[in-house]
């Protein structure tokens, strides 16, 4: 039927997302190409590019391996359960974490997905809390076992981390999932 939801369907989204971030690792790392140098570099003109850029580049496997299997996974949660504002939610974690990192951050190369993937943690978490209903609130307590202790990543302890990226993520789920609690999906 048109417009039935299926985890396929679902999953596309994500697949093409985590799809252009090993595109551009790829670029980089096997062609030697720099793109890593695009990332956000907070109030500075040249790192308003980041903003786009960002979440697609990472330094090194272990970098994006960490941010694919959450990106597939609480994408495919965000597009599958909440279909009716999953675009919208998906592109406010992108984006509006990216603005809060290059207005506030410290000054650094911010690359790296990790801001969407708490972004979207943040909002599958406190969506269900904030509507109260059965189903979100399983799919909140879902996520909070799998991926709640991300929450210590919000916490500056590493230099070599973002941790501005993971607290404007968390920030922006969380006030996504507040303005969206009442949004029949």
């Amino acid at each position: 039927m048109a417009g039935e939801r299926t985890l396929i369907g679902s999953a596309v989204v994500p697949i093409r997302f985590v799809f252009f971030m090993w595109l551009a690792f790829t670029v980089e790392f096997m062609l030697g190409f720099p793109l890593s140098n695009y990332g956000i570099q907070p109030r500075t003109m040249v790192g308003l590019i980041g903003i786009i850029s960002a979440p697609l580049l990472h330094g090194g496997i272990v970098h994006i391996l960490s941010n694919t299997f959450p990106m597939l996974f609480l994408g495919m949660i965000l597009f599958y359960s909440y279909h009716g504002i999953a675009n919208k939610v998906f592109l406010r974690c992108y984006f509006f974490t990216n603005v809060l990192v290059w207005i506030f951050a410290r000054p650094a190369n911010h690359i790296g997905a990790s801001g969407v993937v708490y972004g979207l943690a943040s909002f599958l978490i406190f969506y269900g809390f904030f509507r109260k209903d059965f189903k979100s609130l399983f799919i909140s307590l879902i996520v909070l076992v799998l991926y709640g202790s991300i929450f210590y990543g919000v916490l500056p302890v590493n230099t070599y981390i973002s941790w501005e990226s993971h607290l404007a993520g968390a920030v922006v789920g969380f006030f996504t999932a507040r303005q969206y609690k009442n949004v029949r999906v």
